[in-house]
């Protein structure tokens, strides 16, 4: 059961990475293009290129994935490869449709 849960930990870690890494970049790209935030996602949104920011979003789990095993926590590296593949195909899926 402990397993499991370390496993849920780090799948929900590479969740909010995620998620703070896609409003970092949508921030950045924001900052270099001089408009808002909402108006540059809602740009990627409308245009179809939504994938473009969860690729670049899930670029910051590679870093807590290294962390996590140079800490000896590789069940809860095994939640972040998990939520890394999860948002790939969710980037995949946005992107072929």
């Amino acid at each position: 059961m402990k397993i499991k849960q370390e496993v849920f930990k780090g799948f929900l870690l590479g969740i909010i990475t995620a998620i703070v890494g896609i409003a970092a970049c949508t921030y950045i790209i924001a900052n270099v293009k001089n408009a808002s935030f909402s108006d540059t996602f809602y740009l990627f949104k409308n245009g179809g290129r939504l994938w473009m920011l969860l690729a670049l979003g899930s670029i910051p789990m590679l870093g807590v994935f290294f962390l996590l095993l140079q800490k000896d926590l590789d069940y809860r590296a095994r939640g972040v490869v998990l939520a890394t593949l999860v948002v790939a195909f969710i980037a995949f899926g946005f992107y072929v449709l």
